[in-house]
């Protein structure tokens, strides 16, 4: 095998005397055949010119995979940050192991009833399948537009049916109990503000993402402008979790303790001390690790004797209390970021119907009380009738 040259991928000469190549392109690695070395080096470079020109191979060579990673790499860039990322996770993770092989033009609604039939065994919940559906609508929609394909197979494909969440929220008490606990913890600060903000702490941690910039304490109002991501970095939200959230005295009081706190670490570590305008950080100011967070957030819920919740659950209690106290459903949507309040009300529709009777009590106490007064009126109207008839 002879040395290849710089930047023509791999070159060599079979034993029987034919020329070979090979160039990794996204998704897919090409092979080309030569007589000479000289017309293989030609072909790499033409399908390289073309890779990196964004032309397409024929639709009937073109994989699943080459196309999936060029809409991901094109098309997709005029979408937020976070949904690009989304979306390739799903690309990466689940579909092109399953599919990527298959070309494009020969991909039918079976294969990708197949994936979720795949997805489903290895015990992946219904709504990371929708999600995986939800992408591969968009990508061979985009590819039926290009005219690569005549349909969108995904189209024809039915995912599980999505499922209502289940989760345990706390209790008005519980969540007094928590606090009681906690109180002069270092944790103290970010579970309170979990608890009537709402924030996001999970694959996308708002909370983690606070700086102190985002807060103006004259005006008592939090912005959420970022999201800290378990990969350590740091990423905008979508546009309806951009936010602006009132805050209440005891909240900002919270971030008050929280600042407090960090200044005397500060002062402690000196030069050592990262200083990134963290709100959430550790003793050094780095950002705070979201399994960490979790470790001790279990440990927090067994000293107070409380349920074994998530984190997130935090953010659901939050909801729930809010829509028990009346709290309008669009002001709910609003504060937790929701991009419509369909959504909002189908995640905690289990609270409405209590909702609904407590309304519907009111208002038959309402009407009660209505009817009662118009009734003693008319009798106080016909005493005074037959005092007018019959006086004394």
């Amino acid at each position: 095998m002879k040395k290849r040259g710089h930047g023509e991928g791999t070159i060599y000469q079979r034993p029987d005397g034919i020329w070979c190549g090979q160039v990794r392109l996204p998704g897919q690695r090409k092979t080309v055949y030569g007589k000479t070395r000289a017309e293989v080096q030609r072909k790499l470079r033409a399908i390289t010119a073309d890779a990196e020109q964004g032309i397409m191979p024929a639709p009937e060579r073109l994989t699943v995979a080459t196309f999936l990673e060029r809409w991901l790499a094109d098309d997709v860039s005029r979408l937020d940050q976070y949904t690009v990322k989304n979306y390739g996770i799903y690309v990466r993770l689940h579909i092109i192991p399953k599919l990527g092989k298959i070309k494009l033009a020969q991909l039918q609604p079976a294969h990708v009833q197949g994936l979720y039939a795949a997805m489903q065994a290895s015990g992946l919940a219904p709504k990371t399948i929708r999600n995986a559906h939800g992408v591969l609508r968009a990508a061979p929609g985009k590819a039926v537009a290009w005219g690569l394909v005549p349909r969108n197979v995904a189209a024809l494909a039915s995912p599980p049916r999505a499922q209502s969440p289940e989760f345990r929220t706390l209790t008005v008490e519980e969540a007094r109990q928590l606090g009681r606990s906690v109180q002069g913890n270092r944790w103290a600060p970010m579970l309170l503000l979990a608890l009537t903000t709402g924030l996001r702490q999970g694959e996308q941690g708002e909370l983690l993402g606070l700086k102190w910039g985002d807060i103006d304490f004259a005006a008592g109002v939090l912005q959420v402008r970022r999201q800290y991501e378990r990969d350590g970095t740091f990423s905008s939200p979508k546009a309806s979790s951009q936010r602006r959230l009132d805050l209440a005295p005891a909240e900002l009081r919270a971030f008050e303790i929280q600042r407090e706190a960090q200044d005397r670490g500060r002062g402690r570590f000196g030069e050592r001390y990262a200083d990134l305008d963290l709100v959430f950080a550790t003793h050094q100011g780095r950002p705070l690790m979201h399994r960490n967070v979790f470790r001790e957030f279990k440990r927090l819920l067994r000293k107070a004797g409380l349920p074994d919740i998530r984190f997130h659950d935090l953010r659901h209690t939050n909801a729930t209390l809010m829509l028990g106290q009346g709290v309008h459903p669009k002001v709910v949507r609003e504060r937790l970021g929701h991009s419509q309040v369909a959504i909002t009300l189908n995640i905690y529709s289990h609270v409405l119907p209590g909702l609904g009777r407590e309304a519907i009590q009111q208002l038959g106490a309402t009407l009660e009380a209505e009817e009662v007064a118009a009734a003693e009126s008319a009798t106080t109207e016909e005493e005074a009738q037959e005092d007018d008839v019959n006086p004394e």
